[in-house]
């Protein structure tokens, strides 16, 4: 690597560092914003809501560095576009193709680190994230072991059955106690839900009720749904999400499903989104230097802020709208995912193929 590519390569890593630390600061304040309505609540205090946010910020460069990495680069390169810069390395004989090398070193060095976060420490923490804060709302006892999860939410206790492979629940027992910390009832689900009006939707359900000296009852039923009064975080924690699996333990969770006859389109996808979005780390970065070239070569910093913008949350948009329509749609995982990716990828070609 000469002088010259290293001095492009580092400014635009600066740049998208600069901008990727402004972003992750305002969005982390207002996280942290948002917990402040909950601390209070149970033993959630201000130290279990800073530690929450804390932990998420790993999540939020996973998902916040596509849209960084264009902002950054637009402005680095337009810096030095304003500076004249480019113009002298052209006039000196350097070609478009030479520029690119540079900008590419820079991209291909934000795909490693978005590919090595999306690995590990975003779905890591973020699961951890999770734990404390419904840990904490829930004012829970709990134990944990490797095979099942038990929690207490008042006079309710709830046992999360874990599967023999780790990902996801095998059923959920729940456990009513009486004034006098006796045993009222004993029930058992397959699966549960909370709808609006925050009531369990239980499937596959069987309860047993003891009325003291007077018997016991036993019922069963395909599905009830009952009023436990109990919050919607402990429910989460029993749901597999698959932003808070890494990419091995989605891999494993997609065949786990797939061998049980069960729907992992919603899986799928996420997987491939996740895959297109560490390309697009790549490409975004690369869609910076025709515009440098052509209309914002001279352009204020606003104009190359404002157009960062508009194409990264024009990208954020479509590719949600086309991850959550290929569920509804019924649309090939692999296209859905992929297909926002697939025109941006012509976008940038296109958009270097015509910059002089």
């Amino acid at each position: 690597m000469n002088l010259l590519t290293r001095y492009i390569a580092v400014a635009v890593l600066k740049g998208v560092a600069t901008v990727l630390f402004v972003l992750i600061a305002v969005g982390t304040v207002m996280d942290f914003m948002a917990q402040l309505s909950d601390v209070g609540t149970a033993q959630y205090d201000l130290r279990a809501a800073a530690a929450y946010t804390a932990l998420r910020i790993p999540r939020m460069v996973f998902q916040l560095l596509p849209a960084a990495a264009l902002i950054g680069a637009l402005l680095s390169l337009g810096n030095l576009a304003v500076h004249r810069e480019l113009v002298v390395m052209r006039t000196s004989g350097i070609s478009k193709l030479q520029l690119m090398r540079p900008v590419a070193i820079a991209g291909f060095t934000l795909m490693v680190i978005m590919a090595v976060l999306g690995e590990s420490l975003a779905p890591s923490l973020g699961a951890y994230a999770r734990e404390i804060r419904a840990a904490a709302m829930l004012d829970t006892e709990e134990l944990v072991d490797g095979s099942s999860a038990w929690l207490k939410d008042g006079n309710h206790i709830v046992n999360f059955r874990r599967e023999p492979n780790g990902l996801g629940f095998g059923g959920i027992y729940l456990f009513e106690l009486d004034e006098d910390n006796g045993l009222r009832q004993i029930a058992h689900a397959d699966t549960a839900d909370i709808d609006q009006n925050n009531q369990w939707i239980l499937s596959n359900y069987s309860e047993t009720v003891f009325y003291g000296l007077e018997g016991v009852q036993a019922d069963t039923k395909r599905r009830v749904i009952k009023d436990y009064g109990l919050s919607s975080e402990l429910l989460n924690l029993s749901v597999v999400r698959h932003d808070l699996l890494d990419t091995d333990g989605l891999t494993r969770y997609i065949d786990y499903l797939e061998a049980n006859d069960l729907d992992a389109t919603q899986h799928l996808i996420a997987y491939w989104a996740r895959m297109a979005d560490i390309v697009s780390v790549l490409l975004m970065t690369m869609l910076a230097l025709p515009f440098v070239f052509g209309g914002l070569r001279s352009a204020g910093t606003s104009a190359r802020l404002l157009v960062g913008l508009l194409i990264g949350l024009t990208y954020y948009v479509t590719a949600q709208a086309f991850a959550n329509s290929g569920q509804v749609f019924d649309f090939d995982p692999r296209v859905a995912a992929w297909l926002p990716s697939a025109i941006l990828l012509l976008i940038t070609t296109f958009a270097l193929m015509r910059a002089r």
